[in-house]
């Protein structure tokens, strides 16, 4: 399998440079074509937040939009296709708004090496990022990938007993059948043995150009104190679990972006992230804030879970599995609450909290539940889950982490012990 990045960012973008970098609080005015495409509409929105909480939605009208933007602080921004994200496949095209006007000529997403965006200094060195990392890694993934599709034609790159086993699991009979082969195939890849060697070599190849685009990625950062530089910093702090760099590594370079713009919003996001990253797991402890529940009276968590233990609970109504976790520990709460136990609800809402209403009038929850409405207090990034929906920490009486997405079985075990 290609590594995260590699899978993200093969192709890079088309640039061209026009003007000098616009200094903050100004209007940017976007505007471009659309070629050989349909689509009717754009999303916007900032790099580092969750596309579901997207508020603008720009119109393509005859091959042509235009949008003006408020900048106060340069940060980037992602263009998604919204019948790419209505598809379920999308990929988005990142940019700074850092002159008055940007310009894009955007092709589909099978041509997206043929974008253009017009403008801007930071915009320039995003773009001899990618041609530089183009030319000293991602080059060598072409090759590969064709050996690699030989090798499948010719039935060379599956071991035949992988084969043997996914026609058994094709073909099963009954359930019993399909859970026995998909066993006996998880085994198999486990061990290693479902490549044949030479598919075994070029998984060793594509490793190796995924640890360098690792240090490539992480030399480019260490030798260039900009905006764009330290936009890849808050990408890969909110995406270490999908790639190899560690916290460790972001956190020896995060104090020298700091000192360089210390005003700057990613300073405050990239410290909230890593605080979370850092506490929010077992023997850390819990981050304090400040929320309103559904009648606007203020909440701080703190003071709701004083001398308690206590389950803080992030969910959302459009999460199917959320509410069934928390389903899980309505019982609980029941038998525990009398002895030193609560739950705090914080829901991450979209435009309005008229879902949450429905929802909480519908389940009858009786502990408090606070909202976190267009994700504005941040909460998410503060407790290190910015592109997640659902987050259970259990704590103790001190505000220990006890627990980070325990079931419902585990909360009750922990009680016992404790209560």
């Amino acid at each position: 399998m290609l590594p995260h990045n590699l899978r993200t960012a093969i192709i890079g973008i088309t640039m061209i440079s026009m003007i000098s970098c616009t200094p903050h609080d100004f209007t940017c005015t976007l505007k471009g074509t659309v070629v050989d495409r349909k689509s009717d509409t754009l999303i916007l929105k900032r790099r580092n937040e969750d596309l579901r909480f997207a508020t603008i939605f720009i119109p393509i009208i005859n091959g042509k939009f235009e949008y003006k933007m408020e900048v106060k602080d340069i940060v980037a921004w992602d263009f998604t296709f919204k019948d790419e994200l209505d598809g379920g496949g999308w990929r988005p095209i990142k940019f700074f708004p850092d002159q008055k006007i940007v310009q894009f000529e955007l092709y589909p997403q099978n041509q997206f090496e043929k974008n253009k965006i017009i403008g801007g200094k930071i915009n320039q060195s995003m773009v001899e990022y990618y041609q530089a990392i183009q030319i000293n890694v991602y080059s060598r993934v072409a090759p590969l990938l064709k050996i690699q599709d030989s090798l499948e034609k010719n039935n060379q790159y599956w071991t035949p007993e992988l084969k043997r086993l996914s026609d058994s699991y094709e073909s099963a009979k009954s359930q019993a059948q399909e859970d026995f082969f998909k066993k006996q195939m998880d085994s198999l890849i486990n061990s290693g043995n479902h490549k044949t060697p030479l598919a075994r070599e070029i998984e060793i190849q594509y490793k190796q150009i995924g640890s360098d685009e690792i240090k490539f990625r992480s030399d480019y950062i260490s030798k260039n104190l900009t905006i764009q530089a330290y936009s890849m910093i808050l990408e890969d702090l909110v995406e270490t679990r999908y790639n190899s760099v560690t916290l460790k590594e972001i956190r020896e370079i995060y104090p020298v972006f700091a000192k360089k713009f210390p005003n700057h919003p990613y300073t405050k996001l990239v410290g909230d992230i890593l605080n979370g990253l850092e506490n929010i797991k077992i023997g850390g402890h819990f981050i304090d804030f400040t929320l309103p529940d559904l009648n606007g009276s203020k909440h701080t968590l703190s003071e709701l879970i004083k001398g308690k233990v206590a389950i803080i609970d992030l969910w959302a109504t459009w999460c199917g599995p959320c509410i069934r976790h928390t389903r899980e520990l309505a019982p609980i709460y029941d038998e525990y609450h009398d002895k030193g136990f609560t739950i705090v609800g914080i829901a991450a809402e979209i435009k309005n909290t008229d879902a949450m209403k429905d929802r909480l009038e519908k389940e009858k929850w009786p502990w408090v539940n606070l909202v976190d409405l267009d994700r504005q207090n941040q909460i998410w990034d503060k407790y290190g889950v910015s592109l997640s929906v659902g987050k259970i920490i259990m704590v103790d009486k001190n505000g220990t982490v006890l627990a980070v997405d325990p079931t419902g079985e585990e909360v009750k075990a922990k009680l016992k012990e404790l209560l």
